[in-house]
């Protein structure tokens, strides 16, 4: 099926318009990302896909979701992860859920069943579909893409030459398309794939990043994706302006000792770039050499991983920043179980700061 059989046009202009992808099954921040952005009735609220699974209730996510698109103003284009109930008698399900909460998780705790009570995958699949499957059914007739006046929605992406002519497995599933083009002279909007992934400075950052020369636009703040990772919201204006708002629910302390870095060339690597050569193994930091861009840079000693062949590997996302803080200031703490060091986050970036700088 071509993008051209399974899109909508909605028009939007001179209504103020949140857009929020990747939900990934939690009610709660979703919840809480709508009241911070004031969201009306008068408002217009589109969700770019991805509303299930990684998260902690991917069920009452989906009842909530599909309470809201009720209303005239709600409006849901589908994501990969969406087509679970369609997926329950696939041979990969199973390995998926070993490293992967999904729906069919809540599900089990739900109905305090495991999956030893199921004598087969295809009666968990048909047990699920009695209670679930008008949910099914809805989910499958959710369109791929919204097109509006000045912006088209799509989860991932489109093609290149012809937006309509795109498979629409592919809208779904296309990675990078932040760093792609494409010849529709309207922003893309896609979620799909963390932002952070899109590295610019040299800051690893989780907030919408806008490319005015491409077009596209990208949502996914990384939430149950990225150990830092957050919910994003794109606000279009009833006048046209863009903003952005998001939310996390990391432990929150104050900063109690100022710190500025002088100077500092920040790195940031992002799955699945691992690769690491490594010098003499330092308590603190490390140097290392990013093997695929052969960046030197110094690395917190407690992210070298071994990679199981004799060579090195970061065993996450890293940055090698250090932020600049002030009294009376607050973070996100993000990892304090290094050495003298906190991962924290400030808004959307992330980066490190002594932990002396931190209150109780």
């Amino acid at each position: 099926m071509k993008l051209k059989d399974n899109y909508r046009k909605l028009e939007i202009k001179g209504r103020r318009t949140i857009v929020i992808s990747d939900i990934h099954g939690e009610k709660v921040l979703f919840q809480k990302l709508l009241e911070k952005v004031g969201f009306l009735e008068d408002d217009v609220l589109i969700i770019g896909g991805d509303i299930l699974d990684k998260g902690r209730d991917s069920i009452g996510t989906m009842k909530y979701v599909l309470q809201l698109l009720e209303q005239e103003n709600v409006h849901m284009i589908e994501g990969n992860c969406d087509r679970i109930l369609t997926e329950l008698y696939e041979a990969w399900l199973f390995d998926y859920m070993d490293y992967r909460r999904t729906f069919i998780h809540d599900y089990l705790d739900e109905t305090g069943k495991t999956l030893a009570d199921y004598p087969s995958q295809h009666n968990l699949a048909d047990d699920i579909l009695k209670t679930y499957g008008d949910y099914q059914q809805r989910f499958a007739a959710l369109p791929t893409a919204i097109e509006t006046e000045d912006y088209l929605f799509v989860h991932a992406g489109i093609d290149h030459a012809d937006y309509l002519e795109t498979d629409c497995e592919q809208a779904l599933v296309m990675p990078n398309f932040y760093e792609q083009k494409h010849q529709l002279d309207k922003y893309v909007v896609v979620g799909h794939y963390p932002a952070c992934n899109y590295v610019e400075n040299g800051l690893y950052s989780h907030e919408v990043k806008i490319s005015h020369d491409r077009k596209i636009i990208a949502i996914d703040g990384g939430n149950q994706v990225k150990a830092s990772g957050q919910l994003n919201a794109l606000i279009i204006e009833a006048d046209g302006t863009r903003s952005s708002m998001a939310v996390d629910d990391y432990i929150t302390r104050e900063i109690v000792q100022s710190l500025e870095v002088s100077y500092q060339e920040p790195h940031t690597f992002t799955y699945p770039d691992f690769e690491i050569t490594i010098g003499e193994i330092d308590p603190y930091f490390t140097s290392a050499i990013h093997v695929r861009s052969q960046t030197e840079f110094m690395v917190k000693t407690e992210y070298i991983q071994e990679d199981g062949s004799g060579g090195y590997r970061l065993k996450d996302d890293y940055t090698d920043m250090f932020l600049n803080v002030e009294v009376g200031e607050t973070v996100k703490v993000i990892d304090d179980s290094c050495l003298g060091y906190v991962l924290v986050k400030k808004e959307s970036l992330v980066g490190w700061v002594p932990e002396e700088v931190l209150g109780e």
